[in-house]
């Protein structure tokens, strides 16, 4: 098994890629020789290298350089990295696609998914995710379903073969399973299975993964919507600073609030840390 590491966000990637190395055979950083994101801003690319050489205790990493710049399509920018490291993987069987801000609960997740599409024949897994959006020091607001139950989200392949085409981001245009928790009313585990989707519920064993993206601290927010794919597709700083920054005051009143799709995000939860 194979994966790559996007080195642009060094915040969870000790904790998250610590938690899958084990089971690695190779691993790919696409690096940029620019050291320039998707927008063509400056990115972290020599601390995330760091850190993923520090997490390859077996000396596996292996640096695939280029350059992936366009300000008028940074989406684009984004798969035709991933599908770099993709390509640079081909010799393995299963493809990680697992983001630096993406926590695996336990790596027994992956070889159950791994197993169960081999099973289907499938080219893609999807795995549900919880949706950290805000972290304070004593607290952290978790996105929810509108009458308090937990709200899980499917934001790509975590899984793909090693010849795939990427389509946009980490989707693939091929049939994929989708592992759903049982029981679960989410908008996209409630709608039926799309064209190719092989649905199937996740064993109770098993736990969803943990999507950190917006669990920041207010300066690494900044970075990331300077620079993420999804940069010409919304009103970035109006949502960072009238929905993201006020959130531990006024999370009870936040309702269908997703930058990109409102009502993906129903409402909010306080956790205390």
């Amino acid at each position: 098994m194979g994966a790559y590491v996007l080195p642009g966000d060094p915040t969870w990637l000790d904790r998250t890629l610590s938690v899958y190395y084990p089971l690695l055979d190779e691993l790919v950083v696409p690096l940029p020789h620019d050291g320039r994101g998707w927008t063509g801003r400056p990115l972290p690319v020599q601390e995330c290298l760091d850190i993923v050489r520090t997490v390859d205790t077996r000396g596996i990493a292996q640096v695939v350089p280029g350059s992936w710049v366009d300000p008028r399509d940074p989406l684009g920018a984004e798969t035709r990295q991933r599908q770099a490291a993709v390509d640079a993987l081909a010799g393995t069987d299963w493809v990680v696609q697992l983001d630096g801000d993406e926590l695996l609960p336990a790596p027994g997740l992956l070889v159950h998914a791994m197993d169960r599409a081999d099973a289907l024949g499938v080219d893609a897994v999807e795995l549900p995710m919880r949706v950290i959006f805000r972290r304070t020091r004593r607290a952290r607001y978790e996105v929810v379903q509108p009458g308090g139950a937990p709200h899980l989200e499917y934001p790509g392949p975590v899984l793909v073969r090693p010849l795939a085409r990427l389509t946009s981001t980490r989707r693939t245009d091929g049939p994929f399973l989708r592992l759903v928790v049982p029981g679960d009313t989410s908008l996209q585990s409630a709608r039926a299975p799309e064209d190719g989707e092989v649905r199937e519920s996740l064993p109770d064993e098993f736990d969803s993964l943990v999507h950190n993206s917006w669990g920041r601290t207010p300066a690494e927010i900044l970075a990331k919507i300077r620079s993420w794919g999804h940069a010409n597709d919304i009103h970035r700083y109006r949502f960072y600073g009238a929905v993201w920054l006020p959130a531990p005051v006024t999370w009870r009143l936040l309702r269908d609030f997703h930058p990109l799709a409102g009502e993906l995000w129903p409402r909010l939860r306080r956790v205390a840390d």
